[in-house]
Parts: C-alpha cells; structure tokens; sequence
C-alpha cells in the first residue's frame, strides 16, 4: 500500500517532468539499454487468455532490448493458474542465450501468486 500511495503522490509532478512516457509492449519507444531494470506487474502471464504466445516472448525480448534485467510478476492467469506459457518462454530466453529462472517471492496479492520470471542478459 506504501508503495501505491507513493506513485500516486509522485505521479502529476513527474509526468510534468518527463519521468513518466506511455509506450505499449510489444514495441516500446525506448532506446536500447535505456535502463538497468524493466518491471512487468500484472500484465504478461495474467493474461495468457487474451495474448498469446508470441506476444508475450516478443513483449519480453523488447523489454530485454531497453533494459539489462526484466522482472515479470506474477506468472498465474487471471484464473489463478500458472500461465500456459511460462516454460516455453523460459525454454525460448535460454534458447536465445538469456538467462531466465523463476524466483520465489515474500509478496502475493493472488492465492500462489508468490513467484516472479527474472530474466537477465
């Protein structure tokens, strides 16, 4: 909740500032390495039943373009399953030469919901 309030009271003053841009995977408007970390809350996976496959590997690999590391939490579908397409997006990184493991995390918001993808280059 912290955090929550914190992004709401930082919000309007940086967005004026230009901290904040709109870009949608899963092509961003970002230059490569722009960033050391690029976060992915409750989007990828939790929506495995509306995006597919493809989308999820190309949103991963663009955000591996602007940043070093990607974190994407949580990796369970809106139905509180583990998404469909988590180990082939893992088998596909490591294919590719990424680095991608499931780490356990002390936050969750969903029932099971208590994992994170960390991908690093």
């Amino acid at each position: 909740m912290n955090a929550i309030h914190q992004f709401i009271q930082d919000y309007d003053s940086s967005k004026q500032a230009g901290r904040y841009q709109i870009s949608a995977l899963p092509t961003l408007n970002l230059g490569d390495d722009d960033f050391d970390l690029a976060l992915c809350s409750h989007f990828l996976f939790l929506y495995s039943e509306h995006y597919d496959f493809p989308f999820h590997y190309q949103s991963i690999l663009e955000m591996l373009r602007v940043s070093q590391e990607v974190r994407i939490f949580p990796l369970l579908t809106l139905m509180l399953q583990r998404s469909p397409y988590l180990e082939q997006v893992i088998q596909a990184l490591s294919q590719a030469g990424y680095q991608a493991e499931v780490t356990r995390v002390e936050y969750e918001l969903q029932k099971g919901g208590n994992e994170m993808l960390v991908i690093r280059k």
